[in-house]
């Protein structure tokens, strides 16, 4: 970040920078404002207007780069995205697929997150920034959760070339048809069975392979 130039620095004293600068700093506010717009009011209330006033920017700002509703909920659901989520490491299979998805069901039980994630599934496919956003999106989740699937492989649980996907598809699959598709409870019941179910097909797998 570049200083006025009537700008004096005592000595010895540490000056700090941005990284990414005014550009960088810019979009990640309009960003944090998109999120925060959908997690309370849900996509089809999401405005370029309401955005760029809590991100403290011009509306003409926020136009440049996402001309459209569309393209700022495609933007602030990559952003999303890029937020690490803790994997579980309980030492075995059965116990991270059960932490794992017990993070899941408590996360969705969130109103604002439900939001976001039924944001994320409504986006538009026919619009480049959306389509990419939401693949990015789901991406992200299922590649940190894989590291579960690559260490019960290293451990001897699980066969190797076992696709990490496919194990992770079938664990989450029920909880987010549930969330979306569906009023039935995400309970007790859906975690015991879907970590059952997931166990029992992949031990199958190895079995016969």
């Amino acid at each position: 970040m570049t200083r006025p130039k009537n700008e004096t620095v005592s000595p010895g004293a540490t000056v700090r920078t941005r990284p990414g600068g005014r550009s960088e700093r810019v979009r990640i506010a309009v960003m944090d404002a998109a999120v925060n717009q959908l997690a309370t009011h849900g996509y089809n209330a999401l405005s370029i207007a309401n955005v760029a006033r809590e991100a403290g920017v011009a509306e003409t700002t926020v136009y440049r780069r996402w001309p459209t509703p569309a393209d700022l909920a495609g933007g602030a659901v990559a952003h999303l995205a890029q937020t690490d989520n803790p994997v579980p490491d309980t030492g075995t299979l059965e116990g991270d697929l059960r932490t794992l998805l017990s993070q899941i069901i408590k996360l969705v039980h969130r109103p604002e997150v439900e939001r976001i994630l039924r944001a994320a599934a409504a986006l538009d496919g026919g619009n480049a920034m959306s389509a990419h956003a939401r693949e990015s999106f789901w991406r992200t989740r299922f590649t940190g959760a894989g590291r579960i699937v690559e260490r019960a492989v290293e451990r001897g649980e699980l066969a190797a070339g076992t696709d990490p996907d496919a194990v992770i598809e079938l664990l989450v699959a029920p909880a987010y048809m549930r969330l979306l598709l569906t009023n039935r409870p995400l309970d007790d019941e859906l975690l015991d069975g879907s970590v059952r179910r997931t166990l029992k097909a992949f031990d199958a797998a190895q079995k016969s392979a």
